[in-house]
């Protein structure tokens, strides 16, 4: 789809600036529509103004930073989709800060402060969908073209998860120190943020579905967006299953490691309770106790001290439970 905007002449194309972009594109293939494109909100409200609505969504624009989707149904011709997606960056699992604010009628397409190039430099494959919106045959598509876009950095995003998660699931099978439960909440944390960032385009898949039922229904574009939207939600959902998987298993190695704890401590004091013992009774202070004269009264007591010891050992030991402590891999944390 050709450009045309406000001023300018015509061939101006979509990747140019932000600023540069307020003005009116139109297709001439299946049927006419136009795409206004608006940098400054209140220009879109002054374009808007002959609906109360519209232009007061187009006022909100201004200082909105947070999702928001209304769908107008039921209406037939005066059917719409309007609001504002907080759009991912594919170099970061935390920060968005651009933002997608749209209204789509029926042979109409309204953005704000959309800068593709801002996506764009972040994720180059997302250049190829918003080229393909100027050539969609009806708004709704050029829409879809531009939401498909707008899930690119998604998957590149979830591809670095992937890679995340691989060399964390290495360590953990090589050493599973303590800071393992840090780390698997920290990629729990950045799926959620993915997961956060797809939520709102299935909403506003449905509230598509809900003002423009039959146009949903004859696009194929709109077919090639659901099978993006499962392709991810599958990937979100099978990586949520191995961190689950993973905190289950970190949450076994450390009960395992607990109860070696506890079990060589055990082991020490039953070893040490005849040393103890024997101390305890030869370290009274009464006065007639006929062993602090023998000459060889202190070999003596190593003799019996070492005997009882060797003796709780070796029972311990033919019971089986010294043997685990003993072995070498019990020493070192690998899996």
């Amino acid at each position: 789809m050709k450009g045309q905007q406000f001023g300018k002449s015509e061939g101006m194309e979509l990747a140019e600036e932000a600023d540069q972009l307020d003005g009116t594109r139109e297709s001439g293939n299946k049927e006419q529509w136009a795409w206004h494109a608006f940098s400054d909100p209140d220009k879109a409200s002054e374009a808007l103004s002959d609906n109360m609505h519209f232009q007061k969504w187009a006022e909100s624009c201004r200082d909105r930073d947070t999702n928001y989707l209304s769908a107008i149904s039921f209406q037939k011709k005066n059917n719409a989709v309007f609001g504002t997606l907080v759009i991912g960056d594919a170099d970061s699992d935390s920060g968005s800060t651009t933002y997608f604010h749209f209204l789509l009628t029926e042979k109409e397409l309204y953005t704000i402060q959309f800068e593709p190039k801002t996506v764009i430099d972040k994720c180059e494959k997302a250049e190829l969908f918003f080229e393909h919106a100027e050539d969609a045959d009806t708004a709704l598509d050029g829409f879809v073209h531009l939401l498909a876009g707008v899930m690119e950095p998604f998957f590149e995003g979830m591809d670095r998860f992937e890679t995340k998660l691989r060399e964390m699931e290495e360590t953990l099978r090589v050493r599973n120190g303590g800071n393992m439960f840090r780390q698997i909440v920290e990629l729990r944390y950045a799926l959620l943020h993915w997961t956060g960032l797809t939520r709102p385009i299935r909403e506003i898949r449905y509230a598509l579905e809900e003002a423009f039922p039959e146009r949903m229904e004859n696009s194929r574009i709109h077919n090639a967006l659901q099978s993006r939207l499962e392709r991810m939600i599958m990937l979100q959902d099978e990586y949520n299953q191995e961190l689950e998987s993973l905190l289950l298993l970190e949450e076994n190695i450390s009960n395992y490691r607990g109860n070696e704890i506890m079990k060589t401590l055990t082991v020490f004091t039953i070893l040490c309770t005849p040393m103890m013992a024997i101390g305890a009774i030869w370290g009274m202070n009464f006065e007639n106790m006929p062993e602090l004269k023998w000459q060889m009264g202190y070999w003596i007591a190593l003799g019996v001290i070492g005997a009882s010891t060797l003796s709780v050992y070796v029972w311990m030991r033919s019971k089986g439970w010294m043997g685990d402590l003993l072995r070498d891999d019990n020493r070192r944390e690998q899996m």
